[in-house]
């Protein structure tokens, strides 16, 4: 199956040089210093630092010039933006799905569940599911690492998924991996042990995980081979 996603064109080359804040970061792009938007709250200080080769869709907006969406970190592209994944899972849906989601029949997005917002309710040949999608880009010791801040937000998805799957409900979250060096995803506690906990509920009771790497190209991204997903058995 053919999963994938062109990145729009062109894509500039130029240097990343700092942060500004959460969503928004300087880059030195044909010798101009350009003020772009970050499509990603991540930490991903492992990536961003001053120097490294990236890519910005040149978008005027009303405050940014672009958008920040590819850095280059340890000879391969690695994407940066977090709205990536729930693009990749729809095209994945319209050719049948990935496992373990499969034969897909329709689908909406952002549902209301627990009083949370789920990315997906997908209706296939053997039921429903609610699918919430993940993006990960950090990489340690080809080990993924998920999540590299704390996000209260995931936990109650978690949460969420967790009280549907107590109730008779196949749920499953997805993890696309922005980048083709990584051999398993593991959570990690101590980036945000109240995510972890709650993952380790949700796992318990019947939550699916699934990962799968992705191939980055200035192109396009391009999905691989799935990779296990770890949640250690106890708090760190």
């Amino acid at each position: 199956m053919d999963v994938s996603l062109p990145f729009p064109q062109p894509l500039l080359p130029g240097r990343f040089v700092r942060r500004a804040n959460r969503f928004a970061a300087e880059v030195l792009i044909e010798g101009q210093l350009r003020y772009v938007h970050l499509p990603n709250s991540g930490r991903m200080e492992e990536l961003l630092v001053a120097g490294a080769p990236v890519r910005v869709f040149p978008r005027e907006r009303s405050r940014t010039w672009g958008t920040l969406l590819l850095v280059r970190h340890r000879d391969r592209w690695v994407g940066l933006d977090s709205h990536v994944p729930n693009r990749l899972w729809e095209t994945a849906l319209r050719a049948g799905g990935l496992p373990p989601v499969c034969s897909v029949r329709s689908w909406e997005r952002e549902v209301s569940v627990g009083g949370e917002r789920i990315d997906f309710r997908v209706r296939t040949a053997d039921g429903l599911w609610l699918v919430e999608t993940k993006s990960c880009n950090r990489v340690e010791d080809d080990v993924a690492l998920f999540p590299d801040a704390p996000t209260a937000r995931g936990a109650r998805h978690l949460r969420a998924l967790a009280h549907a799957a107590r109730h008779g409900q196949r749920a499953a979250v997805i993890w696309f991996v922005q980048r083709d060096d990584a051999r398993l995803l593991q959570l990690d506690a101590h980036a945000d042990p109240d995510l972890v906990a709650a993952a380790r509920e949700a796992h318990r009771v019947g939550v699916r995980f699934s990962a799968y790497l992705c191939k980055v190209t200035i192109r396009r991204i391009v999905v691989r081979e799935a990779i296990p997903v770890e949640v250690p058995s106890r708090a760190p």
